[in-house]
């Protein structure tokens, strides 16, 4: 168990480089705290990517940790000129073969061209989150249709800075923040966040504010770019953004955020069911929801509405608990999940015990979807005293 992973919504993605390329140096990235690996195929060969893959997915075994990884895609920034297919069809056959949890777009300028990707990728009949990179004025004006369309956004703020001018920079990555969280999608606060531990090993105080306002925002994740890829300090680094972030989160208005749930909620018994967990868990103070998911759709529901209790998602996919990796709040496991009710409150008691949230006399909440184990069926929600 990683009491810091339980005790922590917020995740952290870290872009691999020069400085964090061993198998070594990202064992150490992962005990201090990362969720994520970047990779920036902006830089780098594919022979470069495949190393990093396997050296990222055998640490992560070593340690018994759930790590997503994320191929960033340059498409059209290197190529603004041509198809969405002749930009993007080969990072994608490569990202198929390495089995990547997610990729990211860049320099997408509506919403069209994120269906454009998702086409290409149903004819490659292959099955990957979309994360779309918000860093044009264009983008930024359709954000809205391009979450409709996304499964997640990164707020990147380098580039957008460039087009719309810096000092509208930080009110757009609140809508943008607010606009995810009300789709339950996922959204990465991205770009010099804790620029000066590049060279520094401790960061200024604009940036540990610049970190901390983002938790408060609603970011599911914050991203290191120079820090942990070329920086002296990758391992500090995370150790410092993990540090602030738990700080921040003591000051996280769970209690608001749930009351003005009814913003987002959805007129669908599973996100009613996804509300209803977390609504009384607060009210009784449950120590943990449970949540029993096929897809990963069940734990995505869940954290829409930003419990203050962890999430627990219990899931028999590898690839779900490696995506799960990303979401605000959620602590994935796997398990091959029972075939009754009563064996699902008796592993859902186990989970939490063994995990170490809950004690004898204490409660849990759990959910999951009846009949049990089918993607989309989200419908049970029960108190459970250990």
């Amino acid at each position: 168990m990683n009491n810091t992973r339980l005790n922590r919504h917020v995740k952290v993605v870290c872009t691999l480089g020069p400085a964090s390329n061993t198998r070594e140096i990202i064992q150490k990235m992962l005990t201090a705290g990362m969720n994520v690996a970047r990779l920036n195929f902006n830089y780098g060969t594919r022979e470069e990517h495949h190393r990093l893959v396997n050296n990222v997915r055998a640490a992560s075994e070593k340690l018994g940790l759930a790590t997503a990884i994320l191929g960033d895609l340059p498409g059209l920034k290197k190529r603004p000129d041509v198809s969405i297919k002749e930009a993007f069809k080969s990072d994608l056959e490569f990202v198929q073969t390495q089995h990547l949890d997610y990729i990211a777009l860049s320099f997408i300028s509506n919403s069209r061209q994120v269906t454009e990707v998702k086409e290409l990728l149903k004819s490659m009949h292959y099955d990957i989150p979309v994360i779309v990179k918000i860093e044009k004025a264009p983008a930024l004006d359709d954000s809205e249709a391009i979450l409709d369309v996304a499964d997640g956004i990164m707020v990147a703020r380098g580039d957008l800075a460039i087009q719309i001018s810096i000092e509208k920079v930080p009110l757009a990555q609140k809508r943008l923040i607010k606009a995810a969280n009300q789709r339950g999608k996922p959204v990465i606060t991205a770009t010099e966040m804790l620029e000066s531990m590049v060279r520094s090993p401790a960061p200024t105080r604009a940036e540990a504010t610049d970190v901390a306002n983002a938790v408060l925002d609603g970011t599911d994740a914050l991203m290191l770019s120079e820090e942990s890829a070329t920086g002296k300090y990758p391992v500090k680094a995370i150790e410092m953004m993990v540090k602030i972030a738990r700080e921040a989160e003591t000051a996280y208005p769970h209690g608001d955020r749930l009351r003005d749930a009814h913003l987002a909620s959805l007129p669908e018994i599973n996100d009613a069911t996804a509300r209803a967990a977390c609504q009384m868990a607060d009210q009784i103070g449950s120590k943990a929801i449970v949540a029993f998911t096929n897809g990963g759709t069940t734990a995505l529901r869940v954290a829409k509405y930003r419990p203050a209790q962890p999430i627990i998602a219990v899931t028999p996919s590898q690839i779900v608990l490696r995506r799960l990796a990303l979401v605000w709040g959620v602590y994935p496991i796997q398990q091959t999940c029972p075939s009754t009710l009563e064996d699902i409150f008796e592993m859902a008691a186990g989970v939490a015990k063994d995990l170490g949230v809950v004690q004898k006399g204490q409660s849990i909440v759990l959910t999951a979807g009846l009949p049990l184990m089918v993607s989309g069926s989200t419908n049970l929600v029960k108190v459970h005293v250990v």
